[in-house]
């Protein structure tokens, strides 16, 4: 008797899990197309890759170009202080 119940328990609630897997959401089924849209509605020129302008960049500040330069060359990381010894302290210890 309790074998029947439990049969018939165990059917039924394999049969709720599995209809649960079956319907898809709307919005599982609309998975990334909000991604992939954003991303086309972004690119302004289609072409730009395969036929880049001749004249993208006409004119400019040659003092402000050459400091902003200078500034990225300057900024670069020394050899000596990426070389700088690293201390991790464990639990009071040093090492």
């Amino acid at each position: 008797m309790k074998n029947k119940y439990f049969v018939i328990i165990l059917a039924a609630a394999l049969t709720l899990i599995s209809s649960g897997c079956a319907n898809q959401s709307r919005t599982a089924a609309d998975f990334g197309n909000s991604v992939r849209s954003m991303v086309v509605q972004q690119i302004f020129d289609m072409n730009a890759a395969s036929s880049p302008d001749p004249n993208a960049v006409l004119g400019g500040d040659p003092d402000r170009l050459n400091n902003t330069l200078d500034g990225h060359r300057k900024d670069v990381a020394q050899p000596s202080d990426v070389a700088a010894p690293i201390t991790i302290n464990l639990g009071g210890q040093r090492q």
